[in-house]
């Protein structure tokens, strides 16, 4: 048997549980023709990088398994027949099994053990009171408000000195065009 490595993006338009059918149903293919499933990655739904058949999001689901050589490419027939199934690619996979078995083992005993702290530990504890923010001096704000007199005063002379730098530059830059006209 060979390992491979199947990935595929699902139409997100579908109801959740149509979605569920159509992942479970690959899973119920590959277990159908004598494949075992090592890993299964629910990835959900993702933007994707193109627009396919005019989507921008898909639901990614991927599984590592077991099966035999030919295989693949029954899932690749009913890939095509099912038109729920956006894009797919299937690989052969060459990781490391024993650590994809580890730490599927390793994150199954993580649940069971954050589950079981969540038994343990009481439901009415209050929690924790947050620190109030600080708060800024209201001179400050003051100051930097865009309703301030001062600024507004202060901006205007700036927007207004411009205003002449430019209308001079213009008056120069036409008087050495045409030197006859300032003559006159």
């Amino acid at each position: 048997m060979q390992v491979y490595e199947t990935t595929f993006i699902v139409n997100p338009q579908l109801d959740d549980s149509a979605i569920d059918q159509k992942v479970n149903a690959v899973s119920d293919l590959i277990k159908n023709h004598g494949g075992k499933i090592v890993h299964t990655d629910h990835m959900g739904t993702r933007r994707l990088a193109y627009e396919i058949k005019g989507l921008n999001q898909g639901y990614y689901g991927s599984f590592i398994y077991e099966a035999q050589r030919e295989f693949p490419a029954t899932l690749e027939r009913y890939f095509k027949l099912e038109e729920t199934y956006l894009r797919n690619l299937t690989v052969c996979y060459e990781g490391d099994l024993e650590k994809l078995k580890e730490s599927k083992s390793e994150d199954a005993f993580g649940a069971s053990e954050r589950n079981a702290d969540k038994k343990d530990s009481p439901k009415s504890e209050p929690a924790a009171p947050r620190p109030e923010p600080a708060v800024a001096a209201p001179a400050a704000v003051e100051e930097s408000s865009p309703g301030n007199d001062d600024s507004k005063d202060d901006d205007k002379e700036k927007t207004d000195e411009i205003i002449l730098d430019h209308q001079e530059t213009a008056a120069e830059d036409k008087a050495t065009e045409n030197p006859e006209e300032e003559e006159l």
